[in-house]
């Protein structure tokens, strides 16, 4: 009983290590991205009022778009590359703060969706 206690506790905390606490659901994620997103953002690299979101993913790190999704203006205001982004938009236009993306959980959603678009 002992042995096998301990091989669960093992596996447990080996498989916790692969899998993420809040992994996104993709398709959730569309359904987000189609909702608030598609209106300014493209899910491509062409730009429509705001930013091609096409591998984004790849250019930024989960922190910093959980980050940039939750608070875009904050970020705006202490990270150079989320300056550099509002600064090269065409129409002057700042991401506003979603409701929607205070939630971690549709944070995770949303990314997980951008994480598909190469």
């Amino acid at each position: 009983m002992k042995i096998y206690v301990k091989i669960s506790v093992l596996s447990f905390a080996f498989w916790g290590l692969l899998v993420p606490a809040h992994a996104g659901d993709m398709v959730k994620g569309k359904a987000i991205f189609d909702r608030l997103c598609f209106h300014c953002h493209k899910p491509s690299y062409d730009e429509k009022f705001a930013p091609g979101l096409a591998g984004i993913t790849e250019r930024r790190d989960m922190k910093w778009l959980h980050s940039f999704l939750q608070n875009p203006s904050k970020m705006i205001k202490h990270d150079e590359y989320a300056q550099n982004l509002k600064e090269s938009n065409t129409y002057n236009l700042t991401m506003p703060t979603l409701p929607e993306m205070q939630d971690e959980q549709a944070r995770e959603d949303v990314i997980a969706y951008l994480g598909t678009l190469k």
